[in-house]
């Protein structure tokens, strides 16, 4: 069952790959420092194994049709674009995978995570395979950028995440160009509908929707007899480990939660994690200080007690995946299946 998933996957990706076509469009960077992010992860798995779609080719130009249009954000704002935008530019990397599925690359887009600690793009698998070829300005991490480099980015459209406390900013923002707000707390189906919107993209979307909601079945189906086995799923400060219990796709996937295990990010010591023995520890994070983390621990006899420990069940995840879009879930369902059914 495991090589029908993994040969269906591959499938599912060549299909999407090649429905959507890059718009090579010249890029904006953009990211608002005084705009929460939400943690963004680049990661290598443990046992090497990554998963390398093949890059997106040349899309059609859409019908003219299209535009001008009118489109309402996660705040209720009417934003209206005249023409298809050429450069677009967002303020965290959370929706650039959005963007990569849809075939439609952003101008530019802003790196970052709660701990500070952002990885190259290159050592990303969830997104180096679609941005290897492309000439997409990486702003670095979101927290530093400034209001002047998005200016400098010239551009058409800047998407973001909805943020209550980025009012003034909001404003500023203004000043360069409209400004998309999503709601990062919508399912990943409207939230990618909504930056296809931006580029006149929802017949690709659905399409999109509809591959993804089909792996995601057959997934569920293959994982079904291992309900008894329970993940763990973190982040770190390399310090501590970090709930990860509201992840995605503990509900997308029917994966079980030890018991014990948050719902929120909390600093859980080893002594917690050992009373949980996850039957899977997952840590999806920076993958250098998820490893230092973990070679910090390789001579407590506690941590080497752990059942997960004892039969190599941990592994590392692209930090990347963390924005639970829907790359993170086609890869994520590949990964989640080989760890379950080997």
């Amino acid at each position: 069952m495991e090589e029908n998933m993994k040969k269906w996957i591959g499938i599912f990706i060549s299909l999407v790959l090649m429905a959507g076509t890059l718009i090579s469009c010249s890029k904006s960077p953009t990211d608002n420092s005084q705009i929460t992010p939400v943690d963004n992860k680049e990661v290598t798995s443990q046992d090497n194994t990554t998963n390398t779609p093949t890059p997106i080719e040349e899309q059609q130009e859409d019908s003219e049709e299209a535009w001008p249009r009118t489109i309402i954000d996660a705040t209720g704002n009417e934003i209206v674009l005249e023409t298809k935008p050429e450069r677009i530019a967002l303020l965290h990397v959370v929706y650039l995978e959005h963007f990569l599925a849809l075939g439609a690359p952003p101008a530019a887009a802003a790196l970052g995570n709660a701990q500070g600690n952002v990885e190259a793009l290159e050592s990303s698998e969830l997104l180096w395979p679609y941005l290897k070829d492309e000439d997409i300005i990486m702003l670095g991490n979101s927290h530093n950028l400034s209001l002047e480099a998005v200016l400098a980015a010239q551009p058409d459209v800047i998407v973001t995440f909805y943020n209550p406390a980025g009012l003034e900013q909001y404003e500023q923002l203004l000043e360069i160009a409209p400004v998309i707000q999503i709601n990062y707390s919508n399912t990943w189906q409207s939230q990618l509908m909504l930056c296809a919107q931006v580029m006149g993209l929802e017949d690709k979307a659905e399409e999109v929707i509809k591959n993804i909601e089909q792996l995601i079945t057959e997934t569920k189906e293959t994982l079904e007899p291992y309900t008894d086995r329970t993940l763990a799923l973190f982040r770190t400060d390399g310090k501590s480990f970090i709930s990860q219990g509201m992840a995605k796709y503990y509900e997308v996937f029917g994966l079980t939660k030890p018991n014990g295990f948050t719902d929120a990010a909390d600093t859980l010591s080893l002594e917690t994690v050992a009373e949980m023995n996850p039957y899977y520890i997952v840590f999806q994070h920076n993958f250098e200080v998820a490893t230092a983390f973990v070679k910090s621990m390789e001579n407590n006899s506690l941590w080497k007690s752990l059942d997960a420990v004892k039969n190599n069940r941990v592994y590392y995840f692209d930090e990347n995946m963390n924005s639970y879009g829907p790359l993170s879930l086609v890869l994520g369902a590949e990964k989640i299946t080989d760890i379950y059914t080997k």
